[in-house]
């Protein structure tokens, strides 16, 4: 008995010892409100620079001649194709505003800041001027100042202001939103000497030197600063707690959208087109809601804002909620990296235009010089309808999927410093 008592015991022991010890789950780290507050802000950037790539498609591919806005001349196809891509640059704008007060809660000074904000607009501004002018023209001989040296000049605009409460910077941003469009039937041929800085700050138009043309400017900075300082502010909301910010996204979202709806009606301030009752429903609809965009009249940025205000509130709750997984994953790729599929795009784009110019055996010459960024449209007998457009435009993102979601990860990877610039 003895025995047989002993010999359990040691096996029991032995089955103790030899027995796999058993390891706790393994659980993922958990995701940090900061993350998925960033998350929904890259959600909406990555958003906005499919739309862009249908914009730039639609200008390089359409066949169409007229304004896409014009509710005279456009139909609701095209119309609705130039107008969601209205959303783009506001929210660009005002995103880089956003990102730049999440940079200061997360301790850095108001010195740090300003530098990073000014060296890193002078060199956006840089790139402007060569490597995306050569992009959008395929010479060096035709400087186009774009949404992305407005950008630069916002941002270093922006950094003689990090010393203000973020109170005065939003309300810096928000006076000069409400009464710039009061600066409209000033000229830059009024102004001598001076029309050259008049253009640059707020009348679209080209810079003249000795009465010739040496550079376009698309974006006029001023009503861009504005847009910027109002998304600095909203960085205050990004930083509430998720109920409360969805909730001021959305108040904001309703009090802009009001506010355009009685200035469309009332036939208000704050943009050049007025709202004509035509005789399509239609076309009233499309006047209704045409807007002007060079520079950004005070009616855009209501409208505008008030998209990208709910867009945003339900890009949160997504998060939030863990919806949409893959949807969200392919997306947000693309506003991790924006200036890097920024500069691709137009590469792809008007190569690609390029080739399909010379396989109908057109003008292809027309895509190498000015006439690609200042003409007045496509060569004769070239381009293509909505639907090529659109097939086009899906190429081109799913192109550019796996470049970006690879420079994604390396950014994720590795704090270079160049790499904040990018």
């Amino acid at each position: 008995m003895l025995t047989r008592m002993a010999g359990m015991q040691y096996e029991a022991k032995a089955a103790e010892i030899t027995a796999p010890v058993s390891q706790p789950p393994v659980t993922q780290p958990p995701v940090t409100q900061s993350k998925m507050r960033l998350e929904a802000l890259d959600l909406l950037r990555g958003l906005l620079m499919i739309l862009m790539a249908l914009d730039h498609t639609r200008d390089y591919f359409s066949n169409v001649t007229i304004d896409a806005t014009a509710p005279l001349q456009s139909w609701p196809a095209l119309f609705i194709t130039r107008w969601i891509t209205h959303l783009c640059a506001p929210g660009f704008v005002a995103l880089a505003g956003a990102s730049v007060y999440l940079q200061r809660r997360r301790g850095k000074s108001a010195e740090q800041v300003a530098w990073l904000l000014f060296t890193r607009g002078a060199w956006l501004l840089l790139l402007d001027l060569s490597l995306i002018t050569f992009g959008w023209s395929f010479t060096l001989l035709a400087p186009y100042m774009n949404i992305i040296s407005a950008i630069g000049i916002c941002m270093m605009g922006l950094a003689a202001l990090q010393r203000l409460n973020v109170r005065w910077i939003g309300a810096i941003g928000g006076l000069i939103v409400l009464l710039h469009d009061l600066l409209d039937p000033i000229q830059a041929s009024q102004l001598g000497p001076f029309g050259n800085l008049w253009i640059l700050l707020h009348q679209q138009g080209f810079m003249l030197y000795h009465g010739q043309r040496f550079a376009m400017v698309y974006f006029p900075v001023l009503a861009w600063f504005g847009i910027m300082c109002l998304g600095y502010a909203f960085g205050a909301v990004v930083t509430t707690p998720c109920g409360a910010r969805r909730r001021t996204s959305l108040g904001l979202a309703a009090f802009s959208l009001i506010s355009f709806t009685l200035l469309r009606v009332l036939h208000g301030y704050g943009d050049t087109y007025r709202f004509q009752h035509l005789a399509a429903s239609s076309r009233s609809a499309m006047s209704f809601f045409q807007v002007q965009k060079y520079p950004p009249s005070l009616q855009y940025v209501l409208v505008t804002f008030g998209v990208l205000l709910i867009l945003y509130a339900l890009f949160d709750a997504v998060v939030q909620g863990n919806r949409l997984p893959r949807t969200r994953a392919f997306t947000e790729v693309f506003g991790r990296v924006p200036f890097f599929f920024y500069v691709l795009h137009i590469y792809l784009i008007h190569t690609a235009a390029l080739l399909a110019t010379m396989a109908v055996h057109g003008d292809w010459r027309f895509w190498i010089g000015p006439g690609s960024t200042w003409g007045d449209g496509p060569p004769a007998g070239y381009g293509y309808g909505l639907p090529v457009v659109y097939c086009i435009w899906v190429i081109v993102v799913l192109a550019l999927y796996f470049p970006c979601r690879w420079f994604s990860h390396l950014k994720a990877r590795r704090r270079d410093w160049w790499l904040s610039y990018l």
